[in-house]
């Protein structure tokens, strides 16, 4: 179901509880979803932040297209579920003309993603070909349902990395949580990736994300059993923490016991167990003085919409502008755009912000504590 304003705010109270530091924290490595050491490769803007500029962001999430044809229970964007014609979608030769653009402006990196289910736009193999090749590294978040023997070598060659949504590790759970029984066919599709990964290019980086509820938890194992024999390279657990107990289950005894074995069962075959880290920063709210990563990635909704932030796709107050009206320089250069800059932190933006942990780092960084002798190092 959609979730409000309101909720979003009760879980940032809760969120340092629901991460609670115990003795099994080190189960769930963060590795390539630390995103406080990811913005570390891009010192220029950092540095060009520093000197008073407004450096255009390094990622673009695109939403192709409000159509899903999956029914996931935790959809933050429920209204999207239906493959109805009249949903909205990208015009292609329109985004082609703002990736251009965006190549200009110093973006590097675009995320397919939703919104609705990417890789069921009609030109989704044609774009992810044009944005590889001009230069960009190209990714995609998908629920892995459309990919086939024809596509699958198309998808290979021009992304970097796929990202299945797997909600459920066995074909009941995952049925009751995405609302679809599509769990061997997704099964299936993670088999032909990992065996085309092998022939195409070793370096295709291939994961797994599970949203972990009290539905599917128990089906954990199983599906680490099935997938500790495929080409992957991590599986990404995060919580739900809109559940009755608001999350807390995930710090129970029995949940980390599953964890644990399932770590175990992946390391046997170099697979990583990941987490997220956005709901450890939560209580940390109050220490950044502005929004340091809406310079680092925005999003483009089917609409049409340049947001102020990828986590706000669906607040209108946060459309900066229109893509289909405006160049992204006019955007960018916007009154509405720096209007929100002067007066926007992470503790009253009203969202449940997934990105304190560049917040935070980029406070220490631009904002430094004398305090601290910041030049004496060790």
């Amino acid at each position: 179901s959609v979730k409000n304003k309101q909720e979003q705010n009760e879980a940032k109270k809760d969120a340092g509880s629901i991460w609670k530091k115990n003795e099994n924290a080190n189960i769930l490595s963060l590795e390539n979803f630390d995103f406080s050491k990811k913005i570390l490769y891009h010192p220029e803007k950092i540095t060009a932040y520093k000197e008073g500029k407004r450096p255009f962001p390094t990622t673009i999430e695109v939403d192709l297209t409000n159509r899903c044809n999956h029914r996931c229970s935790f959809c933050y964007y429920a209204e999207h579920i239906g493959v109805e014609a009249d949903k909205p979608s990208l015009d292609t030769d329109l985004l082609k003309d703002r990736l251009v653009e965006a190549k200009k402006l110093g973006t590097k990196a675009i995320s397919f993603t939703g919104g609705g289910e990417p890789t069921i736009h009609k030109d989704y193999l044609e774009l992810i070909k044009f944005t590889n090749e001009i230069g960009f590294d190209v990714g995609t978040i998908t629920n892995g349902s459309a990919i086939t023997e024809r596509n699958v070598d198309t998808i290979i060659e021009n992304l970097q990395w796929i990202r299945i949504s797997m909600a459920g590790g066995d074909a009941e759970s995952y049925s009751k949580v995405q609302g679809v029984d599509q769990f061997e066919k997704i099964v299936s599709n993670l088999k032909l990736l990992s065996k085309k990964k092998a022939e195409i290019d070793p370096n295709f980086n291939i994961g797994v994300r599970t949203l972990v509820t009290p539905d599917n938890l128990y089906s954990l194992e199983e599906f680490a059993g099935i997938i500790k024999n495929l080409n992957l390279d991590y599986w990404q657990l995060a919580p739900d923490q809109f559940t009755d107990d608001k999350g807390r289950f995930w710090n129970d005894e029995n949940t980390q016991r599953i964890f644990s074995n399932v770590r175990d069962m992946l390391a046997e075959r170099n697979i990583k167990l990941l987490t997220t880290t956005y709901m450890a920063s939560q209580e940390k709210l109050d220490y950044p003085t502005t929004c340091y990563a809406h310079f680092f990635m925005v999003s483009i909704t089917a609409e049409g919409y340049l947001t102020f932030c990828k986590n706000v796709r669906s607040e209108t107050d946060f459309h900066i502008g229109d893509i289909t009206k405006n160049t992204l320089t006019e955007i960018w250069d916007g009154d509405k755009t720096k209007g929100i800059e002067k007066w926007v932190r992470p503790n009253n933006c009203g969202l449940f912000c997934k990105h304190m942990a560049i917040n935070n780092t980029l406070e220490g960084i631009v904002h430094p504590d004398s305090a601290q002798s910041p030049n004496f190092v060790g």
